[in-house]
Order: C-alpha cells, then sequence, then structure tokens
C-alpha cells in the first residue's frame, strides 16, 4: 500500500507474516532516494518494546515519517 504524508510517498513493504513487523520505504518528493525502515515487536510484548530498524545503505529516513509509521504500525501490528 502506498500512501502520501505530506510531501512522502510512504509504502509498506510488507509484513513477517506473523504480524509482528512491518517494512516501510519512503520517498520525499522531489527525490529519487528512497529510505527503508522496519517496526516491529517481540511475540507477546507490548509497544513499549518495539523496535525500529533502519536501513544505514538505504538512504535516510524523515522523522515524520518514522512518526506515521509508528501510528500506523499500532493500528496495523
Amino acid at each position: 500500500m502506498e500512501f502520501v504524508v505530506g510531501d512522502m510517498a510512504i509504502t509498506t513493504v510488507g509484513t513477517d507474516g506473523d504480524d509482528r513487523a512491518i517494512e516501510f520505504l519512503v520517498r520525499p518528493e522531489g527525490t529519487l532516494e528512497e529510505g527503508h525502515f522496519a517496526i516491529f515487536r517481540e511475540h507477546g510484548r507490548g509497544w513499549e518494546d518495539a523496535r525500529l530498524t533502519i536501513d544505514p545503505a538505504a538512504g535516510s529516513v524523515p522523522v515524520a515519517a518514522i512518526e506515521w509509521a509508528v501510528e500506523f504500525a499500532r493500528e496495523y501490528l
């Protein structure tokens, strides 16, 4: 799924199949570079223990995209 958030396109790449992780691609308007990150939580753990991973080779990730993705993941995962 692709969402437009402000001047960014945020795409959900996929989940791990157990509804514990979701990956995102973010592309700010006017750029070709995409940032790649994931939000995950351990089985049986709450959101207080959720983690964020950012692929260091996949460009920068705007903080606003992470904020949006956290809210999306809370509802989805």
